[in-house]
């Protein structure tokens, strides 16, 4: 197993592997910190989710060359303690900025009508342990967000073929789980059609 210096090491260079790794390795880490932090403060935001939490954290740990990752001194902190730090500040962040954002409006005169909100999709929810971290985050990034294969992986520094192979897994996860088989109405990889993750 790759120590965490080389592997800061590597991600620092721009390794796509190494930082696949990295998100890997520590990605239930941020989640639970995150989770900790956000409990009872977002619940069911159409605008704010922990998924998205944790992938800010691991956009800030990235962007420019690294600048946070490199910051990591391990004769001051842990590596699992430090990264709990910069995921539960990211949070507070986020949820600052979300609260920021919030404008109070008038029930009455913003009401949306019944029948548009039926329209939306259905949200299915799925047990805690079921998927990891990683996998809900992809999951996030295809069908909630929209995002092709190519952008989601541009924005976790991983090579497509990753995300591809961690959405086949999670929804071969999924059709396990809810009893689901694949057809002719459902291809090879993609989510069954209605429910959104």
């Amino acid at each position: 197993m790759v120590t965490v210096d080389e592997l800061i090491v590597r991600c620092c260079e721009d390794d796509p592997k190494a930082k696949d790794e990295f998100v890997d390795r520590y990605c239930g880490l941020i989640y639970s910190a995150v989770m900790r932090v956000a409990a009872g403060r977002i619940p069911n935001d159409p605008i704010l989710s922990v998924e998205d939490i944790v992938q800010d954290v691991f956009l800030r740990l990235f962007r420019d060359d690294a600048r946070l990752l490199r910051s990591y001194n391990p004769q001051r902190a842990a590596m699992t303690t430090w990264l709990t730090v910069v995921a539960r500040s990211t949070t507070l962040d986020s949820l600052r900025k979300r609260r920021l954002a919030t404008v109070p409006l008038d029930p009455a005169e913003h009401a949306a009508p019944v029948a548009e909100v039926e329209k939306g999709p259905a949200t299915v929810l799925v047990p805690r342990d079921l998927l990891s971290a990683r996998q809900m985050l992809v999951l996030h990034l295809l069908f909630d967000r929209e995002m092709d294969v190519v952008a989601a992986a541009k924005l976790l520094a991983v090579k497509p073929q990753s995300i591809r192979s961690t959405k086949h897994k999670a929804i071969s996860r999924l059709r396990e789980f809810f009893g689901v088989m694949s057809g002719p109405g459902c291809p090879e990889g993609d989510a069954p059609a209605g429910p959104r993750v």
